[in-house]
């Protein structure tokens, strides 16, 4: 048994690792003459970051080797010194690129010290269920029903890659914080006339695509070719018109619009109503808030950073 005696959450500039990691992500980059290998590592404590150089002796094809040979999802050995830079703590590895050639063997770790999903499910799974009754119309409501049920990995996928929800649970939990603040917006605005079912349905089913976008990879969620070559708001699309029958049309074409318009003004289709702008700003909040709230999680008090998410200054009081 390879025993982990460092998590994530223990990593501080100055600190030896040499401990079992998820490699959840590989990306090769380029430096001054040369190459290096940027990880996503997790374990169950949350996320962290390693930059792997290698040696001087080791030419750029054979980093290039080394990381076409990660297979992201798996358990590596991860064995390098922690420091901090641009104000955020990272793993650097030298001699311990050797180390990642092969995985860890499954019967030499604990599991359950790897799975990093700070969601509570079935907290998260109810309040979907309460979000879905609060619409009136029942064109509507078996809507997103169907939607979200024929869904496969709805509940378990991540929202993103890396910048906000990005772990196990982490699409649903987005989901549901943006159908929240969606609907205390609405409720916010005076002399405001917004159709809260189609607000509803928008805000449940704007991210619904994601989850096609990914596929579950050994402790991991590895991001598909269609999350960037299609986009996961056609996929959405794809699935509403599955399932439009039994709504009113008018009511159907706001929510596609919805769906399509949830990027704001960033996206290729701008939101025209209040319903869909109310929806981009609660996605953007979920999202922002998410992220800050990450980026200043380990800061000590009177300590500021660049977060590595939100890529703004976050401080803590």
């Amino acid at each position: 048994m390879f025993e982990k005696t460092v998590f994530v959450e223990e990593i501080n500039g100055g600190v030896q690792v040499d401990a079992p990691f998820v490699v959840d992500a590989a990306e090769l980059r380029e430096k001054r003459g040369g190459k290096y290998i940027q990880l996503a590592i997790s374990d169950r404590t949350g996320r962290g970051t390693c930059k792997v150089w290698g040696t001087a002796d080791l030419s750029v094809e054979q980093v290039e080797a080394f990381c076409r040979a990660i297979r992201p999802g798996e358990v590596y050995r991860i064995q390098g010194y922690a420091k901090v830079f641009n104000g955020a703590c990272e793993v650097n590895v030298n001699d311990g690129i050797c180390s990642l050639s092969t995985p860890v063997p499954p019967d030499a770790f604990d599991p359950s010290l790897f799975v990093y999903a700070p969601v509570d499910c079935d907290a998260v799974r109810l309040g979907l269920a309460r979000m879905t009754a609060k619409i009136e119309d029942p064109g509507i409501s078996s809507l997103v029903s169907a939607v979200m049920n024929s869904t496969a990995g709805f509940l378990d996928a991540p929202a993103a890659k890396r910048r906000h929800h990005a772990y196990i649970g982490g699409l649903a939990e987005h989901t549901l914080e943006t159908a929240e603040i969606a609907l205390s917006l609405a409720g916010t605005v005076n002399r405001t006339r917004v159709d809260t079912d189609v607000l509803l349905a928008g805000a449940l089913l704007h991210d619904v695509g994601k989850a096609a976008c990914f596929r579950r990879q050994g402790f991991s969620f590895v991001a598909l070719p269609d999350y960037t070559l299609v986009g996961h708001t056609a996929i959405g699309a794809a699935a509403l018109l599955r399932h439009s029958a039994g709504v009113d049309p008018s009511r159907f074409a706001h929510i596609l619009h919805i769906l399509m318009a949830h990027h704001g003004p960033h996206g290729e289709v701008q939101p025209r109503t209040p319903e869909a702008w109310a929806v981009h700003f609660a996605d953007n909040a979920s999202a922002f808030l998410r992220g800050v709230c990450d980026d200043a999680a380990d800061l000590a008090p009177e300590e500021e950073r660049q977060g590595a998410r939100t890529r703004q200054a976050v401080y803590r009081f």
